[in-house]
């Protein structure tokens, strides 16, 4: 009988509530995490982290995460990924510090948006470790929000705590948080500055009944399909997507002002939008089969025929040109479209589900979430193969997609299993 792997038998070890420290972790994941090895290398600004490189750090994150969650009697999901997140938490520091001068001249180590290309960098590489993608998802989001929680407090507390609530689970968030500032030797009057935020946040994420809630916006949702009687499930994500996103961003105020939003969608119809996203041999085709009926517009095989094959760059200029005039007339048609693409970057997916938005469309991002292993064994076996470096630049330039980038977002799993970026996090 085949013995638990060494990442099984270190989340076996996690959820039941061993100590293990960061040198542990680091040790069974960096052969899927290359960035953990350079972190005992990488600088950190003397003033807010006197303790050290950032694996200095990270070893005294994970000693605290232990505590607090022993604290708070985390076991299981919800502790394994508490005390993951804190050993990898800031991963991205590899990949953005750098020396910046500050407004009085004297040079000081930055890492800007470290905990987004942390999350990057991590989102499909974790897969080959063999982890449950549910616990990945919520490791993920914890990297992508550990520096975002001031942010929830800067503006109206009522929009922007439930918006975080959204996107990581806030009880984890907040340990996270808590053992993050802990972590650290600061040099200065500020040392409380992290615990005094994850208290804040806390204090009005209870206040607003969004603290534990699996649903942080649920009430809205359900007064936005009462007022739809006999919509369908079209309509009803359309309503919800675009009154989610404007109430967040205090376009709208109220269930009503999103349901009347789509009245005219309602009477005139409306076009759908789904764009994929993976890197080669991630699965997107065979999602775009699902989609019956729709109008697929797939890049390759638009290079095949513009150019001498699905791989002939040459020819992107006009592939794109013809891909662009295919969606607009898809579009304009209140078509079902399927954009079948890599669409690696924000800014590449941006450009198509804008045009989308401009349209009135329904838009959905489905993400092929495959690990590279699988992705690579599936290059191989085709019939024009992909380059290995060609993959391995795919994996670096990719950029995991963020809640707001449409109406939908979804991520789907080789095995049949799917999460929307908001579904219900573990807590226990």
């Amino acid at each position: 009988m085949r013995g638990p792997s060494g990442a099984e038998a270190l989340l076996a070890r996690l959820e039941a509530g061993e100590g293990v420290p960061f040198e542990a972790i680091s040790g069974e994941l960096t052969s899927f995490v290359p960035l953990l090895a350079q972190l005992p290398e990488t600088r950190q600004d003397a003033q807010w982290h006197a303790e050290g490189s950032v694996a200095a750090h990270s070893a005294l994150v994970v000693r605290w995460a232990h505590e607090l969650a022993d604290g708070a009697d985390l076991r299981g999901e919800a502790r394994a990924a508490l005390i993951l997140a804190a050993a990898l938490h800031d991963v991205g520091k590899a990949l953005t510090t750098r020396d910046v001068p500050d407004e009085g001249g004297v040079v000081r180590v930055r890492s800007p948006q470290h905990a987004r290309r942390g999350r990057d960098a991590l989102s499909f590489r974790l897969l080959d470790s063999g982890l449950p993608p549910s616990l990945i998802r919520t490791v993920l989001a914890l990297v992508a929000a550990h520096h975002s929680l001031h942010r929830a407090l800067d503006g109206t507390l009522e929009r922007g705590v439930p918006a975080l609530a959204r996107r990581a689970p806030l009880p984890l968030l907040t340990l996270l948080a808590r053992a993050d500032a802990h972590g650290r030797v600061v040099r200065g009057a500020d040392a409380r500055v992290g615990e005094d935020t994850a208290d804040l946040l806390e204090l009005a994420a209870r206040e607003l009944g969004v603290w534990d809630a699996p649903e942080p916006l649920a009430d809205f949702r359900a007064q936005v399909r009462s007022l739809l009687p006999g919509a369908d499930d079209d309509l009803l994500a359309l309503a919800l997507g675009r009154g989610v996103a404007d109430w967040e961003a205090g376009v709208i105020h109220t269930p009503h002002e999103a349901a009347q939003r789509v009245q005219a969608a309602a009477r005139q119809g409306f076009p759908r939008l789904t764009v994929l996203c993976g890197p080669s041999g991630s699965g997107k085709s065979t999602l775009a089969a699902q989609l019956s009926g729709a109008r697929v517009i797939s890049l390759d095989a638009l290079r095949a025929q513009l150019g001498r094959g699905a791989q002939d760059q040459r020819v992107n200029g006009q592939v794109l040109q013809a891909a662009r005039e295919a969606l607009r007339e898809g579009l304009r048609r209140r078509e079902h479209v399927v954009w079948d693409a890599t669409s690696l970057r924000r800014d590449q997916r941006a450009q198509v589900l804008g045009l989308g938005h401009d349209y009135g469309a329904l838009t959905r991002l489905w993400v092929a979430w495959t690990s590279p292993g699988v992705a690579a064994q599936r290059n191989a076996a085709r019939a024009r193969v992909v380059p290995g470096a060609v993959l391995a630049n795919q994996l670096r330039m990719l950029e995991f997609p963020d809640l707001g980038e449409a109406h939908e977002v979804t991520l789907h799993a080789p095995g049949g299993d799917v999460w929307t970026l908001d579904s219900p996090f573990p807590l226990s």
